[in-house]
């Protein structure tokens, strides 16, 4: 993580000027639009009648139903032979459907088999079939179809046939006495976590933290605000700006300056004006991006903006900053804009707090301390809770008279990232102490602190669901603790409400029965992964849907140690060694070179000619653009076979056993463009360049620019398949990783930074095989103890505290 207070690089400017994903524009725009109506739901599926272009009315409804619908729908209900769903047929509309729409929809009819299997109406016609057919065979897993289309069928897709929804759940409820409660829990990996459907076609919304925010400051305008925002990574805590940017001026500030950017480009992508301050001393360092800009020169020839008055910000709507620029930040966005009209954002304020002394702690009392905005958010999933900052709270309201606090704590539990211990087997509550009272008091803290919730495995807490009810039921300490009277309802089915039980009933088990109920479970348990440290050999098969992280405090040993157990061959090595030497005796004479030029063209930089770059300069510089050319044509592409590069095809024939599945191995995908530019590369050592070519990068203690440059576009664009980086690399950076390596060397790191650097992973929306592996697994103990001595509370109350 890069924690300098410096201002921007080039490559960072440019960086914030690529469009993000067309998906990922539609969040944006979502929680922009969310700022009029919190509730605001969005679905991107298409349904038949947005497929047949025709308005929607209850006679083309049911003509739809008709025509489209009720032959697919009757041939769906026939599978059920032994026990026969009743069907009531529709009949065509009396009144006839305009001749209008009867062309459209001869117009369309010819396309439709292209287009059916995406349209709602038959993937839900689809689902139904199966769970049909899965019934008629007497496959208990037919349940987990029920259970899907109850949940689809509350989707808000646009315009879906309302006919065949009344159908579907009348069908529903013909079915629903044949279903059990208990089943449904205990088949709940199947019915939730594993099911291909619930999270694809689900709803586009806010999260409830991000409502709660949102509310908080459209009823609490004119009243000063602190906001507690705890919620776990990866739920759009970074973005919820852009919805408070619709009713308030934001300041966003935060110590690693890649979350900023990532929100800038986010920001600037869905039409918000952006202003920075990075590395400022006063507000005349402060950069406007053109969008926001007011006083401006154009380019005559081209239209562009090329000279900004940075000094008129009227229009900036997110000024985004570090720690060092806040007080010229907030004094610039105060000459324009009311403080009670502006939100100050703090994101991630606990960075820096595990250390007793940092360079950013005297910024960052200096910022607390000359703050005027009085409304103002402290952002991060481990930020401490309320009880613990009551001198931070005091000092605010004490500042800002009549200050109202808000809470708000949050707990996704839409995934799990199952938490892998160093022998290979799955870790939860109940296996990690011997005792019954640390299990329960273990329990107790989940119970308290729910982001918790997302690390416990479904699999693990619903066989011990099944096991305590079913096994030892008298082990149950009440009657309300069991399961049938947790979830009196099929809509009570949930991954929470299943992650809950499971600690209530952790809670509340008689202790004479606990020896029993562990030795049960011991004898069933088994192994995930009998070996998962050679990541770049035997196991990289493991590692699977995405990229990996590997957190250590010495990220070198980690690195050389991939390298060591990759054994790459000495005539390999050679061959690329030579090839590498051969690149820096280039890289030394493009270096002489391209100094000349920078020399003579610096000379021509204030002359006024309007040349295109293939005109511009005298003889003597086209000459030396030509020789550079020349020589950079020459460095020679290194590509390292096959069987040396992490789950290729050639490195899985050598490592796995025949009849593996490799379907879902994770691959690097380091293209020749790539290599070349690593092969530039010449300020880090060589072993630094292999691994990028087996798709490994390491955020080391190097000070190449070019290097990490290279890295990161790798990683951005998931085409690496590991990253080795130290715990300070953790907060805020949006990379997609799927598994995650927590060193043994990490033991002295602190619980909300164990918890930060866990929240890497699992960041996707789709629900792929997720893992968070420890080295140590008293590092795993100590996330779900009771920790007095936290180091980020005691820093705080000191430094967020004037």
């Amino acid at each position: 993580m890069d924690l300098n207070q410096r201002k921007l690089t080039a490559f960072e400017w440019n960086s914030i000027e690529k469009p993000i994903t067309d998906d990922e524009l539609r969040i944006v725009n979502m929680i922009k639009d969310a700022w009029e109506d919190v509730t605001l739901k969005r679905n991107n599926t298409m349904s038949l009648l947005q497929y047949l272009k025709v308005n929607n009315t209850p006679e083309i409804d049911q003509y739809v139903f008709v025509k489209y619908l009720q032959d697919t729908l009757k041939k769906a209900i026939k599978y059920s032979k032994r026990k026969p769903i009743p069907f009531e047929s529709v009949c065509e509309p009396k009144k006839a459907v305009s001749k209008r729409d009867l062309i459209r929809f001869k117009n369309t009819d010819g396309n439709l088999d292209t287009y059916r299997n995406s349209l709602y109406e038959y993937i839900l016609m689809d689902i139904l079939k199966q769970t049909i057919k899965k019934r008629e065979k007497e496959d208990s897993t037919w349940t987990v179809g029920y259970y899907t289309l109850h949940v689809m069928t509350t989707y808000s897709v646009s315009s879906c046939n309302a006919t065949m929804f009344t159908k579907i759940r009348d069908i529903l409820s013909e079915l629903e006495p044949e279903t059990s409660i208990k089943d449904l829990v205990y088949c709940g990996q199947e019915l939730i976590e594993k099911n291909p459907f619930l999270l694809k076609y689900a709803d586009e919304e806010l999260y409830e933290h991000q409502k709660r925010l949102l509310t908080t400051f459209k009823n609490g305008r004119g009243t000063p605000q602190l906001v507690l925002y705890i919620a776990p990574t990866g739920t759009g805590k970074t973005l919820s700006p852009l919805g408070l940017s619709m009713g308030y001026r934001i300041i966003f500030v935060c110590a690693a300056r890649h979350v900023g950017l990532a929100l800038a480009k986010a920001a600037i992508s869905g039409g918000r004006k952006v202003a920075f301050a990075f590395g400022c001393n006063d507000a005349e360092d402060i950069r406007l991006h053109y969008s926001a800009a007011k006083d401006y020169v154009k380019n005559r020839r081209t239209g562009g903006i090329f000279r900004v008055d940075n000094s008129v910000g009227d229009k900036v709507e997110i000024m985004i900053s570090d720690i060092k620029s806040y007080i010229p930040a907030m004094l610039y966005m105060c000459a324009f804009n009311k403080p009670e009209n502006m939100i100050t954002y703090w994101d991630e304020p606990t960075i820096t707090m595990d250390y007793e002394e940092h360079e950013c702690h005297e910024m960052i009392q200096r910022n607390w301390a000359q703050n005027k905005i009085p409304n103002m958010v402290l952002s991060s999933a481990t930020l401490p809770y309320e009880h613990e900052m009551a001198d931070t709270i005091m000092d605010f309201k004490a500042r800002f008279e009549g200050a109202n606090v808000t809470s708000i704590v949050s707990y996704d539990c839409k995934k799990t990232i199952p938490i892998i211990g160093r022998a290979g087997y799955v870790q939860v509550p109940h296996t990690l102490y011997p005792d019954y009272a640390e299990t329960k008091k273990c329990a107790e803290y989940c119970q308290q602190h729910k982001t918790l919730m997302r690390y416990i495995d479904l699999g693990e807490a619903i066989n011990f669901i099944r096991v305590v009810n079913e096994e030892f039921p008298q082990a149950i300490s009440k009657s309300r603790y069991t399961l049938a009277r947790n979830f009196p309802s099929l809509d009570d089915v949930n991954m929470a409400s299943i992650k809950m039980y499971y600690l209530t009933l952790l809670a509340n088990i008689y202790e004479p029965f606990w020896e029993k109920i562990k030795s049960h479970l011991e004898w069933h348990k088994e192994v995930v992964h009998k070996s998962n440290v050679y990541i770049s050999t035997k196991d990289a098969n493991t590692l699977t849907d995405g990229p990996t992280i590997y957190l250590a405090d010495d990220v070198n040993k980690i690195a050389r140690f991939c390298l060591q157990s990759a054994a790459i061959p000495i005539d390999e090595i050679e061959i690329i060694s030579q090839a590498i030497a051969f690149n820096a005796v280039i890289n030394e004479k493009v270096a002489v070179l391209t100094k000349k030029l920078e020399d003579l063209t610096a000379a021509d930089a204030d002359k006024d000619k309007k040349m295109s770059d293939d005109k511009r300069g005298s003889p003597e510089v086209k000459d030396l653009r030509r020789k550079i050319d020349e020589l950079q044509g020459k460095v020679k592409t290194i590509a390292l076979p096959d069987k040396y590069i992490p789950n290729m095809a050639e490195h899985l024939k050598r490592f796995v056993p025949k009849g593996t599945d490799t379907d879902r191995v994770f691959k690097p995908n380091v293209t020749e463009d790539a290599v070349e530019k690593i092969m530039l590369i010449d300020d880090v050592e060589d072993y630094w360049k292999l691994l990028l070519m087996m798709g490994i990068g390491v955020f080391a203690s190097h000070d190449s620019d070019r290097y990490t440059e290279v890295m990161k576009q790798l990683a951005q664009e998931q085409k690496l398949y590991l990253i080795i980086a130290s715990t300070d690399f953790i907060y805020g950076t949006n990379y997609q990783f799927c598994h995650g390596y927590i060193g043994k060397d990490l033991g002295t790191m602190s619980q909300e930074k164990a918890i930060q650097a866990m929240g890497r992973v699992g960041r996707n929306k789709l629900q792929f095989q997720y893992s968070m592996r420890f080295r140590d697994n008293d590092i795993i103990c100590k996330l779900f103890e009771h920790d007095d001595n936290k180091p980020e509370v005691r820093n705080m109350a000191v430094l967020f505290n004037s």
